[in-house]
């Protein structure tokens, strides 16, 4: 009886012993924890460059006690991203505008919780990680952004968030690009484009990639047609440029110190292309091209007209040409038409009222030189001073005369008209020497309607007669009978 009682408690012995040593293993785990008893197995888990630090506080910082109640996976002590808040402070992560990944509080998505080769612990490098969701495509171009081509994704996006937009921007808009780029090359001028104002750099480039130079979104001059109504630049006479699609021949694209974005100041800039000297080269020249200021008459991009000028030749130069002197009742029939530009240079000449001939060359350019150039010649006409008589624009006297016919005659022929003139000896009807023809309110009976007065006899241009007379006479008195018949 002693002997069964005494096997009894040897058995019940036997099991607490075993149920010690089982104690005793478990207990011995719990050193096992410890970083040098768990790398006996995971070893692998720190033979990256860069070892996670959380590894120098213990595994047990992250995992609960080692295959606590024999479960083969270790546990983490809370889910994430609460445990990685523990160390890593939550203001980075937590911006406006997140990281899908860090939205979804996915931290593992890209890193690695024990040791990498990659900066940051991430599971592979930057540019792979990142197109392991964003489309590669976006970089296969023909120009890529340095940023994007060296994989550093990073110098413009905050992997985690961001306070400025949904593309995690490391930095506002225009300030972003500014990091890199020159400001004052840039925005320091004093006329800006619009989306470097409102700082839109990517209105205009690509900030991964593009097939165009510069990372242009598309090529000049679609891109600034973008913005830029092409109604109003593709239609009439184009300017060379604007036909070639070239508009960067004349404006900056981000900011310039003078007006339009121009890259020089007029005329300089027109005379990138305009030879100077054609245009500013002789003695007398044009106020608006003097004072530099071609855009009063020319316009920059297209124009209905010809030249580019920004309207018809007379109204162009009514705008600052207009007098009594043109409102006169007769007009010069260039005048009349509004062509201006048939008498005058609107540049520069080396004559005179900016003429492009010298007078009377000028005149014979449309009037017969045959009716100007007979055996006898007027004074005035010989010495080229058909403006002697003549207003070159309009008059109120036909023939552009700048007074009535006896009046200007009288300028020079003074001594004519002391007595009635004309007086010639007619046989058998002198009547003495202070009378002759009335002129003066007398009608012309070969001209109805018309007053006679010196140019009814007198050629004032050249006659192939004595006294410049109009017909064919031998003597005076035979020019009486081209009216007295």
């Amino acid at each position: 009886m002693f002997k069964a009682m005494l096997k009894k408690i040897l058995f019940i012995l036997i099991i607490i012993a075993c149920q010690m040593l089982i104690g005793s293993v478990i207990s011995v785990n719990s050193v096992y924890a410890q970083e040098k008893e768990c790398l006996k197995c995971h070893k692998a888990m720190t033979k990256g460059k860069v070892v996670h630090g959380a590894l120098q506080k213990g595994c047990s910082s992250c995992h609960q006690s080692p295959h606590a109640g024999g479960k083969p996976v270790l546990s983490l002590i809370s889910e994430q991203p609460g445990l990685c808040y523990k160390c890593h402070s939550r203001g980075i992560f937590l911006r406006q505008h997140q990281h899908a990944p860090v939205a979804d509080g996915k931290c593992t998505a890209c890193h690695n919780p024990h040791s990498s080769n990659n900066a940051g612990l991430l599971k592979i490098k930057l540019t792979d990680i990142c197109f392991s969701c964003h489309d590669k495509k976006i970089i296969e171009k023909n120009y890529v952004h340095f940023p994007a081509a060296a994989g550093l994704c990073i110098f413009c996006h905050d992997p985690h968030s961001s306070d400025y937009n949904d593309k995690l921007y490391t930095y506002d808009k225009t300030e972003l690009c500014l990091q890199c780029h020159d400001k004052a090359a840039l925005v320091a001028g004093s006329s800006v484009h619009q989306p470097i104002i409102v700082g839109d750099c990517t209105s205009c480039h690509n900030p991964h990639g593009a097939d165009n130079k510069n990372l242009l979104v598309e090529k000049i001059p679609e891109l600034c047609f973008r913005c830029h109504d092409s109604r109003n630049f593709m239609k009439g006479m184009l300017h060379k440029p604007v036909g070639l699609g070239k508009c960067l021949s004349c404006h900056q694209p981000h900011k310039s110190e003078y007006d339009k974005l121009l890259i020089a100041k007029e005329p300089e800039l027109c005379f990138r292309c305009h030879d100077k000297a054609s245009y500013m080269g002789d003695k007398n020249i044009h106020r608006p091209v003097a004072s530099g200021r071609c855009s009063t008459c020319h316009k920059p991009h297209t124009s209905k007209s010809k030249n580019m000028l920004d309207g018809a030749v007379a109204d162009l130069c009514f705008k600052c040409h207009m007098s009594q002197e043109f409102m006169q009742r007769f007009k010069h029939g260039p005048f009349k038409i509004g062509m201006c530009s048939a008498c005058h240079n609107a540049h520069q000449s080396e004559n005179n009222e900016l003429l492009i001939d010298k007078v009377p060359g000028l005149c014979f350019n449309c009037h017969n030189i045959e009716a100007f150039s007979r055996r006898k010649i007027h004074k005035p006409v010989a010495e080229g001073r058909c403006f002697e008589c003549h207003d070159i624009h309009t008059s109120p006297s036909r023939g552009l005369l700048k007074a009535e016919p006896d009046e200007i005659c009288r300028k020079c022929h003074k001594n004519l008209f002391k007595r009635p003139h004309p007086i010639t000896k007619l046989p058998g009807k002198t009547e003495g020497p202070n009378q002759g023809h009335p002129l003066a309110g007398v009608e012309n009976p070969r001209r109805p309607g018309n007053m006679m007065s010196c140019v009814s006899c007198h050629d004032p241009h050249s006659s192939d007669w004595g006294s410049l007379f109009r017909y064919k006479t031998e003597k005076p008195e035979d020019l009486c009978g081209y009216c007295h018949r």
